[in-house]
């Protein structure tokens, strides 16, 4: 009877303790928010034999945020993106595609960092510094320049992504880098931050598909060689800080992971890359190596699948422009698939959260074969709306 008495006391006295917590906690706040965009894009190129020389396209956007605090200062929260489209979006719609862009939940804490759960991007993509960061108007070389351009025969590489975070067609579409992962990154400890993610494979969301062929991953073409990727690690490291006003960042990003075909070199590429900021100016450059990755063992190659950026921005007061540029080749051992951008941006803070923005590109298109080359001149128009 004693043992049952001090046994029922204790777990009352453990009760009225987790409920005193649980009352001195923060109820945790939801956040409604989003983005509302209209383009209006105007292509000239040499493969639009058939096509409108205009298109709208307009993208919506509802995100809604769940963050709280326990008494015992634990982070802790969710997010989903949904999408708010009359029809599907253009980088969902290839598979997996659903209501959601990404899904997630995390707990943090200030002394030993964050952990992140869901179909969200890894560390390689959330760490990367690139040219992109400072692109004003749509994101310029990694911008929505690929909605209305024509893809051609060939691997290129046309956005400063590696393979996971490139999509499953040419122009690289976001359909795949949302894969469900489990994500940890350091606290920032003088200026340093380190950051990795584990998948399992390129699954997301509810669809569970434990088959080992999942997806043709990366650029178009060779579409008749499964390349899917399993047992993934991705991270990075970087580094800010500010030096007689110059604001530094620097990034060192990498992804691995085992090829399923076993015809198929396994996925090893890196990508490094820095920005320099100063009243209102400011400079990005990177080079991304893919190596061999999921190149057939058999075929030759000399590693020298690559891309590098390079790009300066300024910006005063509600104005900013920028021009930014993407250069790459890949490597397929007697041949190589080529690509250039050169991208101008410029965007006006109109009202708060209204931004009108106008963005021109040059693309270069220049797989093996000539029949397949493409030349692109791409205006694009814009507003978009975040609330």
């Amino acid at each position: 009877m004693k043992k049952i008495l001090l046994g029922s006391t204790v777990l009352v006295g453990a009760a009225a303790l987790f409920a005193g917590a649980a009352f001195a906690a923060e109820t945790p706040k939801v956040t409604l928010g989003g983005t509302s965009e209209f383009q209006v894009g105007h292509t000239s190129e040499d493969k639009d034999a058939g096509l409108r020389n205009s298109a709208f396209r307009s993208d919506n956007i509802v995100t809604v945020r769940v963050d709280g605090k326990s008494a015992a200062g634990l982070g802790y929260g969710a997010g989903v993106d949904l999408h708010a489209d009359t029809s599907n979006d253009a980088d969902s719609s290839y598979t997996n595609g659903g209501a959601a862009r990404q899904t997630f939940l995390y707990v943090e804490g200030a002394q030993w960092g964050r952990v992140e759960a869901g179909s969200k991007v890894g560390a390689d993509a959330t760490m990367k510094v690139d040219a992109s960061n400072i692109a004003r108007a749509t994101g310029g070389i990694d911008g929505d320049w690929t909605y209305f351009t024509t893809p051609t025969t060939g691997r290129v590489i046309a956005t400063p992504d590696l393979y996971l975070n490139y999509g499953a067609t040419q122009f690289g579409d976001r359909s795949l880098e949302n894969s469900n992962k489990v994500s940890y990154y350091t606290p920032r400890f003088a200026g340093f931050q380190a950051g990795v993610s584990y998948s399992i494979d390129q699954n997301k969301g509810q669809d569970i598909d434990r088959t080992k062929t999942d997806y043709i991953l990366g650029t178009a073409g060779n579409t008749t060689t499964t390349r899917a990727v399993d047992n993934i690690w991705t991270g990075g490291l970087s580094y800010q800080t500010k030096f007689s006003g110059v604001d530094i960042a620097a990034a060192a990003t990498g992804e691995a992971g085992n090829a399923t075909n076993a015809t198929l070199n396994n996925l090893r590429e890196w990508n490094v890359g820095t920005k320099l900021g100063y009243q209102g100016f400011s400079v990005a450059g990177s080079y991304g190596n893919l190596g061999d990755s999921l190149n057939l063992k058999a075929t030759r190659s000399d590693s020298s699948t690559y891309y590098w950026t390079a790009g300066g921005a300024y910006e005063v007061g509600p104005f900013g422009a920028s021009v930014t540029y993407l250069q790459s080749s890949v490597d397929l051992g007697a041949t190589k698939d080529k690509f250039h951008n050169l991208s101008f941006g410029t965007d006006y803070k109109l009202a708060p959260g209204l931004t009108p923005y106008a963005e021109l590109n040059f693309v270069d298109t220049n797989p093996t074969g000539t029949t397949q080359d493409n030349k692109a001149t791409v205006f694009i128009a814009g507003t978009q709306l975040s609330f």
